[in-house]
């Protein structure tokens, strides 16, 4: 599990940095399209997908962790309880 935190965590970092690189490149191009702020958004896109795969693995863990919780209990499990695993991932795409 912790792996998956820490990819979670190291992916979201570059692509926070890669989006303040697009901005920076931006500003000294003073708006301009140049191919400095064409690879910066380049880079940016390519951390976003990271981000969303480690997003979604991260997501993928949480879901065999609900299923395990569920699957090794001997009394009935409050399904509200389980749900609040599902608020803990934020989808960009929604």
């Amino acid at each position: 599990m912790e792996k998956v935190v820490d990819c979670l965590e190291n992916a979201y970092q570059e692509f926070v940095d890669a989006a303040a690189a697009v901005l920076e490149t931006k500003a000294s191009s003073d708006c301009e399209r140049t191919a400095a702020t064409d690879t910066a958004l380049e880079n940016f896109k390519k951390k976003w997908e990271t981000f969303k795969a480690a997003c979604d693995q991260a997501q993928e863990l949480v879901d065999s962790v609900k299923q395990r919780i569920t699957a090794n209990t001997t009394f009935p499990v409050n399904e509200d309880i389980i749900d609040i695993f599902d608020h803990s991932i934020v989808d960009f795409d929604d």
